[in-house]
């Protein structure tokens, strides 16, 4: 990504909150009246524990991607389809504590035990085991790295004394950094995110710390820890403008780990890491194995990266998009040629055929759809929680879910469907989710298309909430106008920046995103910039003592 991201032509920028207008026109020389700021009530600062993924590529990003990281960790927990969200909820359970406590000993012990040669970035080898001058130095290096913000002069004499007991007991002066690096890996100021914010004489609202900015800014943009140009720019107060956070930002965007933060909203957004965990009947499905969860996860992905970073594509395009990248076995369910022999590829599906973007792609249709057979009402469910955020309660505990066998005059699963909703008890809900699904039914629960169920044609049409459509081909620009696709997108990565859900003193702002994010083509990085100039995910609100 080039600075075209923040440096646009002024003309996209109509409707832009002043400060940002202000960030991004600097120097361009745009004529333009001040525009208002949406108002916001800023939320209370959350306490956020660093999820798996942000774990991992902190590890990676600090010690090295050789490194490696232990698979088992504290689990995350999704709270409003989100791990961000749960993130700032759960805490960690004795086990938990546990298999950090394990992460942090395989982790130092690959860094130091046994390795004559440490990395050239350590600030010093120890000569002895008391060599107070070189644990010092460590202290405060490692420290500022792991911790994100300097140490205080006490935290690291008390990295300094376990350092030279550790030494000193195992006769290793090595085993004093070993020892460290444990201690700092395991302390909850690496584990957790603090961000407590401080008073500022321009609002009435409190703002983010350099420091605590530094960490808001590459979790939410690089899924991970802040590296040492964003810690110098901390160190030097540059988090704190408006400036100073628009050139980080633009300089983050345009880092290749911006796309790992893209895969992980768009992983926890549409639960692409259940896909590994699928199940199918192998004799209904014939082309379902265990691997083929991971292989529709990758597909998914990809087309994000190819969305996210073309210059001329955006949201739409995920949905829309004859564009995507397969192996040979996703060849093979989509009945096309695989470009390579070996991994994925790129590929154009037929203008013939009616498959298209995300919804067409066998990490949406197999996912939600029943083990031995497709599922209107999984699909269904899924679009209005995901897609549209709408909430769809869980059917009462005494109601029979079951719909009706197949028979001659109710053949295939939406009939059945239509059946069962002349029950009034389940009229209710499957009225509202069902008309959802039922585009998708011209394929199977594994995602291969076909035209006919037990030998009857398949009708395919549907609605969006009061607008109807004939097919899946037509499902997929009905979708992609409805407006709450943008709203409940933003709302989604909002919350995944922020690590909760947003509150009602945030709605302006939210409408401004989304207003600003479907004219300008609904850009991914474009909304990510947004969010990360924002007021709403730079100051926050006092918490009463």
């Amino acid at each position: 990504m080039s600075s075209g991201i923040v440096h646009k032509a002024c003309s996209v920028f109509a409707g832009t909150p002043f400060f940002v207008f202000a960030t991004v026109c600097v120097g361009l020389g745009c004529q333009a009246e001040e525009m208002l700021e949406p108002t916001l009530e800023p939320a209370e600062p959350v306490l956020i524990r660093l999820t798996q993924v942000q774990y991992r590529n902190s590890i990676h990003d600090i010690f090295g991607p050789e490194i490696t990281v232990p698979s088992t960790l504290e689990p995350d927990t999704a709270i409003d389809g989100l791990v961000a969200i749960g993130a700032s909820v759960t805490s960690i359970s004795p086990r938990g504590a546990e298999l950090y406590e394990e992460s942090a000993q395989k982790i130092a012990t690959q860094l130091i035990e046994g390795n004559e040669q440490l990395p050239s970035w350590f600030p010093c080898i120890p000569e002895d085991a008391s060599d107070l001058v070189c644990f010092s130095n460590s202290a405060a290096y490692l420290g500022r790295m792991i911790w994100r913000r300097p140490l205080t002069s006490s935290e690291v004499q008390r990295l300094e004394e376990l350092a030279l007991s550790a030494a000193s007991l195992l006769e290793k002066p090595n085993a004093g950094l070993q020892y460290m690096i444990m201690a700092l890996l395991q302390s909850p100021n690496f584990l957790y995110r603090w961000e407590i914010g401080e008073a500022s004489s321009a609002s009435e609202h409190l703002h983010y710390t350099d420091y605590e900015m530094a960490s808001r800014l590459s979790f939410f943009l690089w899924a991970s820890t802040p590296d040492q140009e964003l810690l110098d720019a901390a160190e030097t107060g540059l988090l704190t403008t408006d400036e100073g956070v628009s050139n980080q930002v633009e300089r983050m965007l345009n880092d290749p780990k911006s796309g790992r933060a893209v895969r992980d909203y768009f992983g926890q957004w549409l639960y692409l890491d259940e896909l590994p965990k699928m199940s199918k009947d192998p004799n209904i499905f014939k082309h379902f194995s265990a691997d083929l969860g991971h292989m529709a996860r990758e597909e998914t992905l990809s087309l994000v990266d190819y969305i996210t970073y073309s210059s001329d594509l955006g949201l739409d395009d995920f949905f829309l998009s004859k564009t995507t990248f397969v192996n040979r076995r996703l060849a093979a369910i989509y009945n096309i040629p695989a470009e390579s022999d070996e991994g994925f590829a790129k590929v154009e599906l037929p203008s013939s055929s009616s498959r298209r973007g995300y919804l067409g792609q066998v990490s949406f249709l197999a996912l939600n759809a029943h083990p031995v057979s497709s599922s209107p009402t999984l699909r269904g469910v899924f679009v209005r929680e995901h897609l549209l955020c709408d909430s769809v309660p869980p059917p009462p505990a005494d109601l029979n879910t079951s719909i009706p066998e197949a028979s001659k005059d109710a053949p295939t699963v939406k009939e059945r469907l239509m059946v069962h909703m002349e029950v009034e008890s389940c009229a209710v809900c499957h009225s509202f989710i069902d008309p959802l699904g039922f585009g998708f039914e011209n394929f199977d629960g594994l995602g291969m298309y076909r035209t006919h169920e037990n030998d009857v044609l398949i009708d395919p049409s549907g609605a969006v909430d009061d607008v109807e459509y004939a097919d899946f081909e037509e499902y997929g620009r009905v979708l992609v106008e409805t407006p709450r696709v943008s709203e409940c997108f933003v709302k989604n990565f909002y919350s995944y920046a922020v690590g909760r859900s947003p509150e009602s003193g945030e709605r302006e702002q939210l409408d401004d995103f989304t207003a600003n994010f479907d004219r300008r083509g609904r850009r991914i990085l474009e909304l990510m910039e947004a969010i990360a100039m924002s007021p709403g995910f730079r100051t926050l609100k006092e918490v009463a003592p």
